[in-house]
C-alpha cells in the first residue's frame, strides 16, 4: 500500500510538471523560428543590396563604355567630315569651312526662352518688332536692308542676314515667305532661304553648318551639309518672282517648304526634316543669304501669305498689330495733348499765362468761339472760326530805331517817327506835280563847265601823245 501511494504521488507530481515542460519547449521553438526568419530577411536584404550595387556598377560601366564609343564615333565623324572637306572643296571653300567651325566653337548659340523685353516688344509692336540685321563687318556697299525686310545684296561673295528676334515657340506653327524681287544673273547667283541658330557665320549661307537648314535657289535642300551633291536637285529651281516659304512645327520640330503657295514634295530626299532642334532649349531664327547681286523681300506676317493655309491659320511670327497705344496727332502746336489734359483748373489757368504766346486764345476774324474756350478741336478746318492761331496771331514787333550817333531812340522820343505821319507825307509828295526844269539854263551851265575843263583836257592829250611816242621808239 505504501508503494502504491508513493507511486500515485509521483504520477501526480509528474503530471503537473509535464505541461510546464511543454510550454517551455514551445517558447523556445517560437524564438528559434523568429530568429531564423530574421536571419533570412537580413540575408535577403544583403543579397538584394549586393545585387543592386552590382547592377549599378554594371550600368555605370556600360554608360562609360557607350559614352566613350559615342565620343569616338563623333571624333571619327568629325575626322571623316574634315577629310571630305579636304577632298571635295577647293582652297577658298576649305578656308571658309574651317573659319566657320572656329566661329561656331568660339560663339555658342543662344538658348532658353525669350527675354521679358523681347516678349514685351512683340506684344506692343506685333510683327513690326522683327527686323533683319546685318553683321557689323558688312557695309551698305555689301548688303543694304530697307524697311526692315527688304534685303539687297551687292557684292559677289557669301553673306547672310538674321532677324533680331527668334521664334516665340508659343504657337504650333511658324511660317514666313521670301520673294525673289530681283535676280539679274540667275546662273551665277545662289540664294539660300533657311532657319538656323544665332550667332551664325555672317560669311556663310544657311544650311552649311550645324543646326541650320535651307532651301537653295538651285533646287537643293541643305541640312548641315556644306559639300556638293551627287544627285539631281529634288526641288524646282528658283527664278525671279518666285516666293519660297519655310514652316516650322514647334511640337515635332518638323520643317516644311513651299514654293509659290504650294507645298514642296520632299519624298525624294526622305521626307520632311523632323526633330530639328538646336539642343533642348536652343532658339531658331530666319536666315537669308546670297552670293551675288540680287534683292529679296521677306514677309514674316506683316502682309498676306501666298500660302493660303498660312493666312487662314495665322502662322505669322507675331500679330500684325500690337497692343501698344497709337501716337497722338499733332496737327497744330497748340493742340498738344498736354494742354488739353492739364491738371490746372480753368479758374487757375491765369497762373499759366506766360506759357502761351500772346493772343493765343483770340479769334482774329471777329467771330466768337463755339462752346468752351479751352476745349480746342485739333482736327478743325484751317479756315474755320474755331481756329485759335494763325500767321496773324503773333504780330511781329517793330525793330528799334537809332539816331545819328548810333544810340537807340526810345518810344515817344522826338526821334521816333510816326508811321501815320510818314504815310501822310508820302501821299502828299505823291500828289504834288513835278517841277519844270529850264533846259536852256542847264545846257549853258554844261557848256561853261566844259570850257573850264579845256586846258586840263589839252594837257592830258599832250601827255598821252608823248608817252605813246616813247613807247614806239623803245
Amino acid at each position: 500500500m505504501r508503494y502504491l501511494s508513493l507511486l500515485s504521488l509521483t504520477l501526480l507530481l509528474s503530471g503537473d510538471a509535464f505541461p510546464i515542460a511543454l510550454s517551455k519547449r514551445d517558447t523556445q521553438g517560437q524564438e528559434g523560428t523568429f530568429q531564423q526568419e530574421l536571419d533570412s530577411v537580413l540575408l535577403a536584404m544583403v543579397l538584394i543590396s549586393s545585387i543592386g550595387g552590382f547592377l549599378v556598377f554594371v550600368s555605370l560601366l556600360l554608360w562609360c563604355v557607350v559614352r566613350r564609343r559615342l565620343r569616338l564615333s563623333e571624333d571619327e565623324l568629325i575626322r571623316e567630315e574634315e577629310n571630305q572637306a579636304y577632298l571635295e572643296l577647293n582652297s577658298d571653300e576649305q578656308e571658309l569651312y574651317f573659319q566657320s567651325k572656329d566661329y561656331l566653337s568660339q560663339n555658342p548659340f543662344l538658348r532658353g526662352e525669350m527675354t521679358l523685353s523681347q516678349s514685351l516688344a512683340i506684344q506692343e509692336k506685333g510683327v513690326a518688332a522683327y527686323e533683319f540685321q546685318k553683321d557689323p563687318m558688312l557695309t551698305n556697299n555689301d548688303l543694304m536692308i530697307l524697311n526692315k525686310y527688304e534685303l539687297n545684296f551687292f557684292k559677289k561673295f557669301e553673306c547672310c542676314s538674321i532677324t533680331n528676334l527668334p521664334m516665340n515657340n508659343k504657337n504650333e506653327v511658324y511660317y514666313f515667305e521670301s520673294k525673289i524681287y530681283s535676280l539679274p544673273d540667275p546662273e551665277n547667283t545662289l540664294i539660300s532661304f533657311g532657319l538656323g541658330i544665332k550667332p551664325y557665320p555672317w560669311f556663310r549661307l544657311p544650311g552649311r553648318h550645324v543646326h541650320s537648314i535651307s532651301y537653295d535657289s538651285t533646287g537643293y535642300r541643305r541640312h548641315n551639309q556644306p559639300f556638293k551633291f551627287s544627285y539631281e536637285p529634288p526641288f524646282p529651281k528658283c527664278i525671279e518672282g518666285d516666293v519660297i516659304g519655310i514652316g516650322y512645327r514647334t511640337r515635332s520640330g518638323t520643317v516644311f517648304f513651299t514654293r509659290n503657295g504650294k507645298k514642296v514634295n520632299e519624298f525624294k530626299v526622305g521626307g520632311h526634316v523632323k526633330n530639328f532642334r538646336p539642343g533642348i532649349t536652343g532658339q531658331l531664327y530666319p536666315i537669308i543669304g546670297a552670293n551675288n547681286l540680287c534683292s529679296v523681300h521677306v514677309n514674316l506676317g506683316q502682309a498676306g501669305f501666298v500660302f493660303i493655309e498660312g493666312n487662314v491659320k495665322k502662322w505669322g511670327y507675331a500679330p500684325r498689330e500690337g497692343t501698344g497705344p497709337a501716337p497722338p496727332a499733332y496737327n497744330k502746336f497748340n493742340s498738344d495733348i498736354l494742354l488739353e489734359r492739364s491738371e490746372i483748373d480753368e479758374d487757375e489757368l491765369s497762373e499759366r499765362e506766360d506759357d502761351f504766346p500772346p493772343d493765343f486764345w483770340e479769334i482774329h476774324n471777329g467771330a466768337e468761339a463755339k462752346g468752351d474756350k479751352y476745349s480746342y478741336n485739333a482736327y478743325s478746318e484751317v479756315d474755320s472760326v474755331d481756329e485759335r492761331i494763325s500767321l496773324n496771331s503773333i504780330l511781329p514787333q517793330r525793330p528799334p530805331s537809332y539816331d545819328e550817333n548810333g544810340d537807340e531812340v526810345q518810344e515817344g522820343s522826338p526821334g521816333d517817327l510816326d508811321e501815320d505821319a510818314i504815310l501822310e507825307s508820302s501821299s502828299v509828295l505823291r500828289d504834288q506835280p513835278l517841277p519844270e526844269h529850264d533846259h536852256d539854263q542847264e545846257s549853258e551851265g554844261l557848256v561853261e563847265g566844259l570850257e573850264g575843263e579845256e586846258p586840263r583836257l589839252a594837257e592830258d592829250a599832250t601827255y598821252h601823245n608823248e608817252t605813246g611816242a616813247r613807247d614806239s621808239d623803245a
